[in-house]
């Protein structure tokens, strides 16, 4: 699936393996699945991750045709809310 088509918990989980990434960490389907169903990694829908991702990232967003675009001089990705945006783009530049 194209980055930009996740939306919902497929977004979330390939947020989760991004993060795990970075962390150092090894993901884990169960460890995703607990955290998951108990309110955890729920990065699409966590408005305080959009600050430190804008921030981590140098990203901008910005509102237009009715979407979200956020954006850096390597790339870009649309969402419906400026964090989908935002982790998708996050995504987008993992690759």
């Amino acid at each position: 699936m194209k980055t930009s088509e996740l939306t919902g918990r497929a977004l979330d989980y390939a947020m989760y393996k991004h993060a795990c990434k970075v962390s150092g960490k090894a993901p884990t389907d169960a460890e995703f699945d607990q955290g998951y169903k108990s309110g955890q990694f729920h990065f699409h829908q966590d408005k305080a991750l959009l600050l430190d991702l804008v921030e981590t990232y140098k990203i901008n967003t910005q509102y237009l045709a009715q979407e979200w675009l956020a954006s850096t001089t390597k790339a870009s990705a649309w969402g419906e809310t400026p964090l989908i945006a935002v982790c998708r783009l996050v995504l987008a530049l993992s690759y």
